[in-house]
C-alpha cells in the first residue's frame, strides 16, 4: 500500500516536472515572467522527483521488511537459542562460579571457534536486531496513524506481533552477551591457554613425564620441529613472546578467577622452564653468537652496497653535470656560429652598398630615328 502511494506520488511529480517545461518552452518572450517561473519549478519539481525515484527504487515494502526481519529472527535464534538455553543451564547449575564459564568455554570450542569470534558474532546478533526493531517501531508507528483498509491492518497486526517476538528475542540475546562480555578477559585467557598448549604440545608432554631425559628430549624435539640454522634461537624467541602474551593475560583479569589463573601460571611456569633448558643449551649459544655474526656481516654488506650506490649515484650526477655542461657549451658555440655568421652577412651587404656608391652603373640608351 504505501509502496503503491509512493509510487503515484512520484509519477505526479514526474507530470508536473514535464507540465512546467513544457510551459516554459510554449512562453515566448512576452511571458518572460511566466517561463522563468514554470523554469525555476520545474527545477525544485525535478529535483524532488529524482529524491522520490531513488527513494522508491532503494526502499523495501512494509512486506520485504516483514520478510527480511522474520528471517533474520529465525537465523538467530537457530545459531543462539540452544547456547543461551545451555547457559541458563548451567548458570542455575553452578549458580554463576567459575565452573560455569569453563563449562561454557569448552562448550564454544567444542564448536571449533575461539572465544573472540563467538562472543563478536553474539554482539553483531544484538546490533542486528536492535536495528531491526527500530525499523519496525518506525513503520508501526507510520501505520498507526493512518485510516487503513483491510489489507493494511492485517498487515499492521503481523508487524506488530513481529516487533514483540524481536523485543523478546533482543532481550534475551542482550543479556546473553552481556555475559559473555562481562567475562570477556576469562574467555580471552582460555583461548591464549589453549593456543599455547597446542602449539607447543610435544614439549608440555615431555616436561609433564618428568622423565631422567626430559631435556634432552625437549631440545630433540625443538630440532625435529625446526630444521633450520637458528632452531634453537628461533624457538627462544617465540616462547620468550608466547610468555609475554600469557602473562599480560593473567595481568588482565578483572576477577579473581582462581581456577583459571592458577592452571595458567602452571603453564606459564611450564614454559619459562622450556625456555630455560633451551637457553642453557651450548648450542642455544652458539647459534646466538652465528647469527649476530651473520648480522654484522650483513650490515658491513648492507654499509658497502649503500656506499656502492653513493658512488654510483655521485658518478652518475657528475656524468649528467658533465653531459648538461658540455650541452651548454655546445649550445653556446651555436649561438657564436649564429651570431658570426649574422655579422658576415652584414658586413657583405655593407660592403656591396658601399661598392654600388663609388661604382654607380650607367645606363645609356641610343634612340635611332630614321628621317625620310
Amino acid at each position: 500500500m504505501m509502496k503503491r502511494q509512493r509510487s503515484t506520488a512520484l509519477v505526479g511529480l514526474m507530470i508536473a516536472s514535464l507540465v512546467c517545461s513544457n510551459a516554459q518552452v510554449k512562453a515566448g518572450n512576452h511571458d518572460g515572467f511566466v517561463a522563468g517561473m514554470c523554469a525555476v519549478g520545474a527545477a525544485v519539481v525535478g529535483i524532488a522527483g529524482a529524491v522520490a525515484l531513488v527513494d522508491w527504487c532503494c526502499s523495501e515494502t512494509d512486506d520485504q521488511m516483514i520478510e527480511r526481519i522474520d528471517a533474520q529472527c529465525r537465523d538467530i535464534s537457530g545459531c543462539y537459542q540452544e547456547d543461551m538455553r545451555y547457559a541458563e543451564r548451567l548458570i542455575r547449575m553452578y549458580d554463576s562460579s567459575e565452573s560455569m564459564l569453563h563449562e561454557f568455554a569448552t562448550y564454544v570450542w567444542n564448536k571449533n571457534s575461539t572465544q573472540s569470534d563467538y562472543r563478536s558474532g553474539v554482539s553483531t546478533a544484538k546490533s542486528n536486531l536492535q536495528s531491526s526493531a527500530e525499523t519496525l517501531r518506525k513503520r508501526v508507528n507510520k501505520l498507526g496513524n493512518k485510516s487503513l483498509n483491510y489489507e493494511d491492518q492485517q498487515r499492521l497486526r503481523r508487524m506488530r506481533q513481529l516487533l514483540k517476538n524481536v523485543e523478546e528475542l533482543l532481550s534475551n540475546v542482550t543479556r546473553f552477551a552481556d555475559v559473555l562480555e562481562s567475562h570477556r578477559d576469562y574467555f580471552n585467557l582460555y583461548d591464549t591457554i589453549d593456543t599455547m598448549r597446542t602449539r607447543y604440545f610435544h614439549e608440555i608432554t615431555i616436561l609433564e613425564s618428568n622423565r631422567f631425559s626430559t631435556e634432552m628430549e625437549i631440545k630433540r624435539s625443538i630440532i625435529n620441529r625446526d630444521n633450520g640454522q637458528y632452531a634453537f634461537r628461533t624457538f627462544v624467541n617465540n616462547i620468550k613472546s608466547d610468555i609475554a602474551t600469557l602473562e599480560s593475560k593473567i595481568y588482565a583479569l578483572k576477577h579473581t578467577y582462581i581456577a583459571k589463573r592458577q592452571y595458567a601460571q602452571t603453564l606459564l611456569n611450564c614454559l619459562i622452564t622450556i625456555k630455560n633448558i633451551v637457553v642453557n643449551d651450548p648450542r642455544y649459544q652458539q647459534e646466538l653468537y652465528e647469527w649476530e655474526q651473520a648480522e654484522l656481516q650483513r650490515a658491513r654488506l648492507e654499509v658497502e652496497r649503500a656506499r656502492a650506490r653513493a658512488e654510483e649515484d655521485r658518478a652518475r650526477a657528475e656524468y649528467n653535470r658533465a653531459w648538461a655542461e658540455q650541452r651548454k657549451a655546445d649550445a653556446m658555440r651555436e649561438q657564436n656560429r649564429i651570431a658570426a655568421e649574422r655579422n658576415r652577412i652584414e658586413a657583405d651587404r655593407l660592403r656591396n652598398e658601399r661598392h654600388a656608391i663609388h661604382n654607380p652603373d650607367v645606363n645609356v640608351n641610343f634612340d635611332f630615328y630614321v628621317t625620310i
